[in-house]
Formats: structure tokens, C-alpha cells, sequence
């Protein structure tokens, strides 16, 4: 990424040659020296999250987009400033040998979802959208977004990979102006022919007055992948009927030898050595590196990058495979240090490994768009997320420049390790608190701090909040969050919730909030207007369209048990 040192390197090499001389003829060659060989590029087809702009960066690779010909659902004739960090696009250029830069030809990207939303959960990192479950993480790129401002109604777009649940992982969302228009991608589930009808998600399609685009309906089938479209007009009840539908599923053959660059979830698992990743069957040899992982990480739903070529079958051969880590660590602070050479970063005397790999976006006040590692300075403040390897090197996954604060507040989230009476360590900086800092528990109650102390163990995922003084991080707050997993989205288990969203239906004991079944027990808490309020007045005044947060356990079925309920007029 140091993009900004190859220009004067070129212009040197120029000035060199020239020698300084002022004349016009031309030495010839000496045919005793050999003749270097000319690089080659390889033409190749890339799918993948934009992370960064120089000019575009996809998949650990920069290409130029002079001559590329942009475009997005939208606008046909689209420019590189319509392009946003975090957003999937389809980029077909040529790759130089070097294999970190590249030329770009064309350049397309298509949202998966637009409209508004339903639900958020801020703890279980997901949200509903036109029916659809989307989940979202550190990494996720936010644009115009506060997780914790959203309420239902707000407009949303949405990029991101389907897993092999059907939920959308998102790679970026951004809150825009209400549209007009609908936009939803997913796979056909009960399929009915006779009423012209298929559901994605919770979100019954009517397809009896669509137009469809590049198939035609009798080709319409359970499982395919297709993106619909409609009025906002034409929601009703759970019911879109839609004015278009378009085939998302890869119809494009490939020659022996072409070369490809996916990225997304292995959505089906036959093996190691063959599995599905965007509709791709991609098998692996013994030849296949991998970066972050083993063969033995593949497995379902693990997201990853591939690097590979077709052979002769149609059967994508991977190269190279990078293994999505989870993010476990989150800083936030001044930069103490910049190293070119080693591409590091060091904040909190914390370092970090930066790549091409690394999402970087400045969201200061300079709002660089072609941002990279050498444009940042000591004292710049920034957050970088990413996650600890195998060899115990940092390695960033997002690093965003912003405003510092007036408070000069750091956050911290890592695995805890070294805990000592009442101060513990998280990746080597020493947390310390006091008497003044406020405790969140496992169950995400406020506790005391010989409680909070009682129930911290090592290799706890916290997070902080607090300043450093004297080279100690001194917390004003500490959360025990819960450690994400495989299965932090699955129906196994109970798993923390603060939902928020519209109430659909009430009972004596339940209530429905934007689909999601609420339980209310004896030990449930109520507020209104920030005070507290007595079950049989809360029942009084709560009616359908209210909107509502609460707070509680999501059981094996679904079922949240509320242990609060907020109502928000």
C-alpha cells in the first residue's frame, strides 16, 4: 500500500537513464548483455470487498481504473467515486506478475438488499430487512450508520455474502433517504407456479406481474438465487409484488486456464478438496497454499478468499486460500509510530500489521479518499480491528482514521489474560479500575466490582472504555462480551439480546415485535419516557405500532425472554 513512493521511483529511474546529457542519439544495445524479461499479466475475474481506494483495492490486489468502465445497478455509466469501501463488486482486468497490481477493464457492483428495516439486535450483531436476516461484525463497513441509533423504518442499503444458512453477511450498510424502490436478493423457497408466488426469507414474492430479466418464467426454479424488484408501494403485509426478477446465478463459462478471485462462505461442503463458494466448485491440491489457516480449516460456513484457476472440467483450482480470522481485538487511540518498511502500526506501544488485505478508511475531518499507511503520523488517532495469528502477530483488519476526541478516551476489546485483583491485561496493555468504574456482568447486568472480578476468568472476550494515565489504561467501563463463535447465530443454546422494533401483536403473557416472539415473566421490568413503570400500566398504554427495545435471552425455539421492555414514543 505504499502506492505514493512508485511515481518518484519512476521519475528517478528516467532522470538516471538520461545521464544528464543533452544529446539525441541513441546508444545501442549490447548484445552481449541479455535482455530482461517482460512481465506478463494474467487476465482474471475478481469478486470481492473493495478495501480501499489507490485506485481500488480488492482482495489484497490494487488496480487501476483509468480506463475501466464502471457501473452499478443504478447508473450504467457509474465513475470510481460512486465505489465505496466494503461494497462486493465484479471486476474483470489483467493482474501483473508482481500479483499485488493490476489493470482494470470493468468494474460492476450490485447491492443485495434495499428497504427498510425492521429489527435490529445489538448484542446477537443482527438486523431484518424485507424479511431477510442480516448479521454484521467489527469488520463491517458503516456509511452514514449508528448500530445503536437505528430504529425501524430507517432506509438501508446492504452489501454483502450469503452464508449457507441463507442469512446475508454484511460487508457494508448505509442508511440513505427513504426510496421509492425495493430491491432483495435470495434464494426461492415454495416455489407456487399456479398463484406465481415464492418466499425469500420471511417475504412472500408475487411474481404474477413481473418482468423478468435475461430468463424467462418457466425457467424459474426452488433454489435458484434471484434479485427482485418493486415499488415501496407494493409491500403489503409481508406480501412484495414485484416488478422485476433477474437471475443472480453464474451463467458465464470459462476456458481451461482462465484465472479467478472469489471471495464469500462455503456454502456447501463435500471435502476439503471440493466445496462450493459462490456458486464456484473449487477443489484444492497439494499444492494449495494457505494464509491464516489450513486445509483442515476448511469446513461449512467458514469465509474465505481464493485465488485460483479453471481447469479443464469447469472446477476452479485454488492456488491460494485465505482463511477468514474473527476479529477478537479492538483498539482505539493515538498512533505512537509509523514503520513504511515493516508496514506496522503502533498505538497503546500495541503493533500492528498492515496489508492490502487491511479495509482503511479515513472518516476525519480530512476525509482522504485514496487513503493508505503513509498518510498517517504520530499522533493521528485511529481504531484498528483485526485479530492475534497463530504466531502471535497483530494483524489488521480494519483500520479507519477519525477525530479525536475532547475527552482523549481509548477502547479496548481483547481476550483478558493476567487478571490481578482488580486490573487485568488485554494483547500486553494493563487495565486498570477503581471505585468510579462502572461493571457489566455476563448477563449484561450492572454489577459491583468484586462481582465483575468474581465472574472474569482468563481468555474472556471485554470490552473497555477508559484513559491512559501514566501508561496505564484506566477504565471507566468494562463489558464482558460474548465470545463470537461458529455458532453464535445458531438456535442452540441462549445467547444475550437487545432487540428493537415494532410491535406486531399483543397477549396476555407475549408479544410480537417486528416477528420475534417476546415473553414476559413476573421478573420483567418496564420504562417509559425513562421511568420506571408497574406491569399493569405498562399493559394500559403499550399498543401495536409501538416501537419498543428490549432486553433478554433468546431461547432454543427463538422465543426472547424478557428481562426488560422499553417503550420508545
Amino acid at each position: 500500500m505504499l502506492k505514493k513512493y512508485i511515481f518518484p521511483l519512476i521519475i528517478t529511474s528516467i532522470l538516471a537513464g538520461c545521464g544528464g546529457s543533452s544529446t539525441n542519439s541513441t546508444t545501442p544495445p549490447d548484445p552481449t548483455v541479455p535482455t530482461p524479461p517482460t512481465s506478463s499479466a494474467t487476465t482474471t475475474e475478481i469478486t470481492g470487498v473493495i478495501t480501499g481506494f489507490g485506485s481500488v483495492f480488492v482482495n489484497g490486489v490494487e488496480y487501476e481504473t483509468d480506463s475501466a468502465e464502471v457501473s452499478t445497478d443504478d447508473n450504467a455509466g457509474a465513475s470510481e467515486t460512486d465505489l465505496q469501501i466494503g461494497m462486493i463488486i465484479t471486476l474483470n482486468g489483467e493482474i501483473n506478475e508482481d500479483g499485488t497490481t493490476g489493470n482494470a477493464s470493468s468494474i460492476h457492483y450490485d447491492e443485495q438488499i434495499k428497504g427498510p428495516l425492521d429489527s435490529i439486535d445489538l448484542i446477537g450483531n443482527s438486523l431484518s430487512v424485507l424479511g431477510q436476516t442480516i448479521l454484521f461484525d467489527d469488520l463491517t463497513s458503516l456509511d452514514n450508520v449508528i448500530l445503536i441509533e437505528l430504529i425501524p423504518g430507517d432506509f438501508l442499503e446492504i452489501s454483502g455474502f450469503f452464508d449457507a444458512d441463507g442469512n446475508l453477511y454484511a460487508t457494508r450498510i448505509e442508511k440513505e433517504t427513504e426510496s421509492t424502490k425495493l430491491k432483495v436478493q435470495g434464494m426461492v423457497k415454495m416455489l407456487d407456479t399456479v398463484n406465481k408466488t415464492f418466499t425469500l426469507g420471511s417475504l412472500t414474492i408475487d411474481y404474477s406481474s413481473a418482468v423478468f430479466d435475461d430468463f424467462v418464467e418457466a425457467d424459474l426454479a426452488e433454489d435458484q438465487e434471484v434479485r427482485v424488484k418493486g415499488l415501496s408501494s407494493a409491500l403489503a403485509n409481508d406480501v412484495f409484488v414485484v416488478s422485476e426478477i433477474k437471475l443472480k446465478e453464474s451463467k458465464e463459462e470459462h476456458e481451461n486456464g482462465d484465472g479467478k478471485h472469489t471471495e464469500g462462505f462455503i456454502t456447501s461442503f463435500e471435502s476439503n478438496s471440493s466445496f462450493i463458494v459462490n456458486d464456484i466448485h473449487v477443489i484444492t491440491d497439494e499444492n494449495t497454499e494457505f494464509e491464516h489457516g489450513s486445509v483442515d480449516s476448511l469446513m461449512l460456513n467458514v469465509r474465505v478468499k481464493i485465488k485460483g484457476e479453471y481447469n479443464s472440467t469447469g472446477d476452479l483450482l485454488a492456488k491460494e486460500i485465505r482463511i477468514h480470522q474473527r476479529t477478537n481485538l479492538n483498539l482505539e487511540g493515538a498512533i505512537q509510530g509509523v514503520d513504511l518498511d515493516l508496514s506496522t502500526v503502533t498505538v497503546l506501544d500495541v503493533v500492528f500489521e498492515i496489508s492490502n488485505q487491511t479495509k482503511m478508511k479515513d472518516e476525519s475531518d480530512r476525509g482522504e479518499r485514496f487513503f493508505d499507511l503513509a498518510d498517517l503520523t504520530v499522533g493521528d488517532f485511529v481504531e484498528i480491528k483485526g485479530f492475534i495469528d497463530n504466531e502471535g502477530n497483530n494483524i489488521a483488519t480494519k483500520m479507519e482514521r477519525k477525530n479525536e476526541g475532547d475527552d482523549n478516551d481509548t477502547e479496548l476489546k481483547g481476550t483478558v489474560s493476567n487478571i490481578i485483583d482488580f486490573s487485568f491485561d488485554i494483547v500486553g496493555v494493563n487495565v486498570s479500575t477503581n471505585e468510579n468504574t462502572l461493571f457489566e456482568g455476563t448477563d449484561g447486568d450492572d454489577v459491583t466490582q468484586t462481582t465483575f472480578f468474581e465472574q472474569l476468568q482468563n481468555d474472556m472476550l471485554v470490552e473497555v472504555k477508559g484513559q491512559i494515565i501514566d501508561g496505564i489504561l484506566v477504565a471507566f467501563k468494562v463489558e464482558i462480551k460474548e465470545n463470537e463463535s461458529d455458532d453464535d447465530h445458531s438456535d442452540e443454546g441462549m445467547h444475550r439480546t437487545e432487540l428493537r422494533g415494532i410491535v406486531e401483536d399483543i397477549s396476555d403473557q407475549t408479544l410480537v415485535v417486528s416477528g420475534h416472539d417476546v415473553l414476559i415473566t413476573s421478573n420483567t421490568e418496564f420504562e417509559f419516557n425513562d421511568d420506571k413503570l408497574p406491569a399493569d400500566e405498562f399493559w394500559k398504554i403499550v399498543v401495536t405500532g409501538d416501537q419498543v427495545k428490549v432486553k433478554g435471552h433468546v431461547g432454543a425455539q427463538g422465543i426472547i425472554t424478557a428481562k426488560s421492555i422499553e417503550l420508545e414514543r
